[in-house]
């Protein structure tokens, strides 16, 4: 298996992240950002939109990274990420799209009109009803995590991976305020993790003031 993605990237962090969790093997492919690559006519026949991350399993290209996600889980983690049960796998799949739908479109229109926007050109007004917005989000996945130590259940799924992917640098902005009581236990949990460490709480400091990628 090849992945080609960039480490700084938050989409690629969600898939090194559950590859760590698989004890998969695969070969690294750095593109993106300062490595370029995106708009190579080959990296395009395998994924034409040019972005990342995209993973080369034998000779099927699988990019976007829930879809990677699912894949990955359906074909190497079935067992255990890959619920055959139907109430499970909603419970799954919802927290999942909320993430993406919800707290990533929040949380990433803060990080870039925040982090990644040099401070002079900042909306002041504007990133801080984006800290409100991220707030509200976090209160409501701390009404889920109040039932459970993960969001769809007692063990990691793939419900995990899209928010928890984000709270790292979440926590880490100076904006942000503390966590809600229970999705502060989550993140601790989140962080005693090996490929969470490995993948996920790593500097981001080369993103900011900088809006080019």
């Amino acid at each position: 298996m090849k992945l080609y993605a960039r480490r700084s990237s938050s989409n690629s962090q969600k898939v090194l992240w559950f590859l760590g969790e698989l004890e998969l093997e695969y070969e690294f492919i750095d593109t993106g950002g300062a490595a370029g690559g995106l708009d190579a006519p080959e990296y395009l026949a395998m994924n034409p939109n040019g972005t990342v991350p995209l993973i080369l399993d034998d000779d099927l290209p699988v990019w976007e990274s829930h879809s990677i996600l699912r894949y990955l889980a359906a074909t190497y983690g079935a067992k255990k990420y890959w619920p055959q049960d139907p109430v499970a796998r909603s419970r799954m799949d919802r927290w999942m799209d909320w993430s993406q739908a919800q707290f990533d479109a929040a949380f990433m229109g803060l990080f870039w009109g925040y982090y990644r926007t040099p401070q002079e050109r900042r909306n002041a007004a504007e990133n801080q009803r984006r800290v409100s917005q991220c707030q509200r989000l976090t209160h409501i996945l701390d009404g889920q995590l109040s039932e459970f130590d993960y969001v769809a259940g007692n063990e990691l799924t793939l419900a995990d991976i899209p928010a928890g992917a984000l709270m790292y640098r979440y926590v880490h902005l100076d904006v942000t305020g503390d966590l809600p009581e229970n999705v502060a236990a989550w993140y601790e949990r989140l962080s005693e993790r090996v490929a969470f460490q490995d993948h996920i709480m790593r500097p981001f400091d080369e993103l900011k003031g900088r809006l080019a990628y």
